[in-house]
C-alpha cells in the first residue's frame, strides 16, 4: 500500500518514513516532521509531516493528523487531512471527518464521520495543510 512514485515509476513508500514510534511508545504533545511517520504507539495530540503518515495495527493517534498519504490499520480518533490517498485498512478505526483526494476502507474497516474526496487540502504560506473552506 504505497502511493509514492519512484522515476521509475513503481511505488516506494519506504522511503518517506523518517520517524517510527515503536508500540511501547506514549507521546502526549503534537509531532510534526517533513519526513514520514509509523506509529505503532499511543499519541495525545497532533501528528503532520509534508510526506504519508502510518498508524500501525497497534497504533492509537487522539488527534488531527495531516499527511500526504495516509494509511490507517490502528485507530485514529480525530480528524484527517491527506493531500493525496487515504487508506482504511481491514482492522482500521477512524472516527472523525476526513479530507483527501482519494480515500478507500478495506472491508472490515471502521469509519464514523464525514468525508470530503476529490479536492486536496490548501497549504498556508509555510506549506501547512489546512481544510479547505468552501465546497466547489
Amino acid at each position: 500500500m504505497a502511493w509514492s512514485k519512484k522515476k521509475n515509476g513503481s511505488a516506494d513508500l519506504s522511503e518517506e518514513i523518517g520517524n517510527i514510534l515503536e508500540a511501547s511508545c506514549v507521546v502526549r504533545g503534537d509531532l510534526r516532521s517533513d519526513r514520514g511517520f509509523r506509529i505503532d504507539g499511543k499519541i495525545e495530540g497532533s501528528v503532520e509531516s509534508r510526506a504519508a503518515i502510518i498508524i500501525g495495527e497497534s497504533g492509537v493517534v487522539s488527534g488531527e493528523i495531516r499527511g500526504s498519504d495516509v494509511i490507517v490499520v490502528g485507530r485514529v480518533e480525530g480528524n484527517i487531512y491527506a493531500s493525496g490517498h487515504l487508506d482504511i485498512g481491514a482492522t482500521g478505526k477512524v472516527v472523525g471527518d476526513v479530507m483527501a483526494a482519494s480515500f478507500r476502507i478495506e472491508t472490515g474497516g471502521t469509519f464514523l464521520g464525514t468525508s470530503r474526496m476529490g479536492q486536496e487540502p490548501e497549504q498556508d504560506e509555510e506549506g501547512n495543510l489546512r481544510p479547505v473552506t468552501a465546497l466547489g
